[in-house]
């Protein structure tokens, strides 16, 4: 038995039905899809769909497609989460060095300790920007993994692309696996999967539970090159994804405007936050993803008070030293976000 695993803790969570609240807790899309959108995934709902198992390669092929990439270089994965786990599996010993991100999404700390690694941890500077010097220092060949999430969450912030391509040719040459987390492209348009295969170190994950809304279906997939994509898929499930997400994400991939009309809805709620958060004298924090922090000073706890009575989920800001004072605030229509306006007005 791996006694280390005894010590790691996970929390349940809360037992409460979200759909009778504003879900603004988990960056998922919170804007519902179209009823003809809809009526179109129930209309190839069939027995088959359900009986057979999933044609995984006819999702791949469109995955290939969409984005240009070589369906060698793809693994579907259960959501983003898992594609991260088969990092951890492939590229990590007992013991091994990685380097992340803190904060960064919950589930790198927890495979860290679930694989007994030994983590560096990259932080945050007062004004929230990364320790760039920390991390080029820590980039050295004992380390076995690196994983940054860019956009990151919770902080919404991105490496620039001059950097971020320094740390891809530095890790490259020491032949150190670069995890790059693209959970939040589509918001973000910069991405790093052209580069692949010139650089035989850089794998880059990405999900259909943002931009695309699909957080329930729990699908995503990864881009490398042949070699690692060969290697990762041996650490693959019998199946990787299931009928229905292969459906829907199928639909969507053929029906692209549906993905960019709600990139652009929230492109325009940010906005909307934006001029009246300016208005109100609210600082505020705008971030590269699907969510936006904003500081409520000496009455953050009055207000998750408020938005609990109202039936509004939030989550805490970007949970670096100096922001205790920010929640996060998933983004959906001007709509809903009129609803948080108001609710800041009666403060």
């Amino acid at each position: 038995m791996k006694n280390w695993i005894t010590k790691i803790k996970r929390f349940e969570p809360e037992n409460i039905d979200r759909s009778k609240y504003l879900r603004l807790d988990k960056n998922e899309r919170v804007i519902d899809f179209n009823q003809f959108f809809l009526k179109r995934i129930k209309s190839k709902l069939n027995s088959y769909l359900i009986t057979a198992y999933p044609d995984i390669e006819k999702t791949k092929s469109l995955i290939s497609k969409k984005y240009k990439i070589s369906k060698n270089n793809i693994c579907l994965t259960a959501g983003s989460d898992f594609a991260l786990r088969m990092c951890f599996e492939y590229f990590c010993n007992n013991s091994d060095k990685i380097i992340t991100i803190e904060p960064t999404f919950g589930m790198v700390e927890v495979y860290s300790k679930i694989f007994n690694l030994k983590s560096i941890r990259i932080g945050y500077k007062r004004n929230l920007t990364l320790d760039l010097k920390k991390l080029n220092k820590s980039i050295t060949k004992n380390i076995s993994m690196i994983i940054i999430a860019n956009p990151n969450s919770p902080t919404g912030t991105i490496i620039e692309p001059d950097v971020m391509k320094k740390i891809i040719v530095k890790t490259n040459k020491l032949k150190i696996p670069l995890i790059i987390d693209e959970a939040y492209f589509g918001f973000y348009k910069k991405t790093y999967v052209k580069y692949v295969d010139k650089f035989n170190n850089l794998v880059v994950i990405r999900t259909f539970s943002k931009a695309f809304g699909l957080a329930g279906l729990r699908a995503g997939f990864i881009v490398c090159n042949k070699l690692i994509s060969k290697n990762l898929f041996k650490f693959k499930p019998m199946y990787e994804i299931n009928s229905l997400s292969c459906l829907v994400i199928e639909t969507l991939l053929n029906n692209p405007k549906e993905v960019n009309k709600h990139i652009n809805m929230i492109d325009h709620s940010k906005n909307f936050l934006i001029k009246q958060l300016k208005k109100m004298n609210y600082e505020y924090i705008n971030t590269s993803a699907n969510f936006f922090h904003i500081n409520l000073k000496n009455k953050k706890k009055e207000f998750e008070k408020i938005l609990k009575k109202n039936k509004i989920l939030v989550r805490k800001g970007p949970g670096v030293k100096g922001y205790e004072s920010f929640l996060r605030f998933s983004v959906g229509s001007t709509s809903q976000m009129k609803r948080i306006i108001k609710l800041l007005k009666s403060l």
